[in-house]
């Protein structure tokens, strides 16, 4: 007796697919959100008048240097880019982004 769907190969394709698609469109996305917080229109001072603290910015703009930055980030690196030096927690300063969820 089998329950629920049966699982075929096509089921492991289309994860897998699915998967790697999700990677790789969200690392994209946080490179381009990292050049949108480093562009001249979201200056520092810019942020903290939408009301973020010196702190605040300094993590939002932290977490998406790791994570999409132009030099030793996890995009670059996912690409066949720079190699850090040494360990590097790229979830660092993103995983103060994440609310009260624990941490994977």
């Amino acid at each position: 007796m089998s329950v629920g769907f049966p699982a075929v190969k096509a089921d492991f394709d289309f994860k897998a697919g699915q998967l790697v698609a999700a990677v790789r469109d969200d690392l994209y996305r946080c490179s381009q959100f990292c050049a949108l917080l480093q562009s001249s229109p979201w200056a520092d001072a810019s942020l903290i008048a939408l009301g973020y603290t010196q702190g605040e910015v300094t993590t939002l703009k932290g977490a998406f240097t790791d994570l999409g930055g132009a030099g030793i980030s996890l995009y670059n690196i996912a690409h066949g880019g720079t190699l850090p030096g040494g360990p590097n927690d790229f979830f660092f300063n993103a995983k103060l982004l994440t609310g009260v969820q624990s941490s994977a």
